[in-house]
């Protein structure tokens, strides 16, 4: 019975994957096709002279992953599984309406690897922003993690263990004459007078973490505590969600100065395949998705800079009470310099 319930589960979920991309793919395009003549209000959103940038970027990083994770499950069986990577730095070119950006754990920063291990991380990003929406594609790695269990501060070095996230990010503003997401999202365009807008994001993506033994510790790793998570060592989920949210840029003296907050929740569904040393376990689970940020700095119209703090979460319910959790805090300084030609032959750029 509960394999033929997994399968009609993972049937239906099939269906409605194939239809919500369908649909996905239609929407993006009919935004683009209806959108790519619309005029913005140059009282509010202007472009730069200088169309071409290159960025720095650094910034700390706090990154869980969490099996039952608390306010879900009782603390002795919340178990995290956590990079050793505090400090990370990036840098990104930008193309006019591309931007390319690469990064990595700055070297001899783990924090005490001897208590801690070693952790070897990178990201990249490929984004595609207009003034009506836009697109990125991303991908990370962290190899090499520890883990803890509630409030005991036993710490147990797993370098076996890999954490994967890729996918597909796309967003549409529904006041794009008068607000720039994309100058609170890479600077690239300027914001004269203060403006706000509701947006909706959506993601399809896919997120991953494996070990070679169970990721819970052998004297709680039960069935009564953990369901179907129970001696995991491999989770995979593919992802689609949508979030509706509101984003605002406060402008001081005609823009060089701003404030940029936006905040955005929403809910999703997941394909997932968990693995333990014996079976696999395949279905469906529900998700529910935040994501926030706060950026502030000064967009010139040579050099620019600004300082961010970001929160991403996503929580995936396998029935009560049976949660996992992938949690990012982020804060960080960025700065670029822009210049008016890359590659003078190639005009497309």
């Amino acid at each position: 019975m509960k394999y033929k319930m997994n399968t009609n589960l993972k049937t239906i979920f099939s269906i409605k994957t194939v239809t919500k991309k369908c649909f996905v793919i239609v929407f993006v395009l009919s935004l683009f096709c209806s959108n790519v003549l619309a005029q913005k209000d140059t009282n509010y959103i202007t472009q730069f002279e200088r169309p071409y940038n290159i960025q720095t970027n650094t910034w700390l990083n706090d990154f869980g992953f969490y099996i039952n994770p608390p306010r879900f499950s009782e603390s002795k069986e919340v178990i995290k599984i956590t990079p050793n990577s505090s400090l990370q730095t990036g840098v990104s070119l930008g193309l006019k309406y591309f931007t390319v950006a690469f990064g990595v754990q700055v070297p001899r920063t783990n924090g005490n690897e001897g208590r801690f291990g070693k952790t070897n991380y990178y990201d990249f990003s490929f984004s595609y922003y207009q003034m009506w929406g836009g697109g990125e594609i991303y991908s990370r790695s962290f190899n090499g993690v520890y883990r803890t269990r509630g409030n005991d501060t036993t710490v147990s070095i797993r370098p076996d263990a890999k954490i994967d996230d890729h996918g597909l990010n796309f967003f549409y503003n529904f006041n794009y004459k008068k607000f720039s997401y994309r100058s609170a999202l890479s600077m690239a365009e300027f914001q004269k007078k203060s403006s706000g807008s509701f947006l909706v994001l959506c993601n399809v993506g896919y997120k991953s973490i494996r070990a070679d033994s169970s990721l819970i510790p052998n004297k709680i790793d039960s069935f009564k505590n953990y369901g179907v998570l129970t001696g995991m060592n491999y989770l995979r989920l593919w992802r689609l969600n949508f979030r509706p949210g509101y984003a605002y840029n406060f402008c001081l003296k005609g823009g060089k100065w701003f404030i940029s907050p936006s905040a955005f929740l929403g809910l999703g569904i997941a394909s997932y395949k968990i693995n333990n040393l014996k079976d696999f376990e395949t279905g469906a689970s529900f998700e529910f998705d935040t994501h926030a940020k706060l950026s502030i700095g000064k967009n010139g119209h040579k050099y620019f800079w600004n300082l961010f703090v970001t929160y991403d979460g996503n929580l995936n319910a396998f029935g009560y009470p049976n949660f996992v959790a992938f949690q990012s805090n982020s804060i960080g300084i960025n700065a670029g310099y822009r210049f008016y030609k890359l590659i003078p032959k190639i005009k497309w750029l």
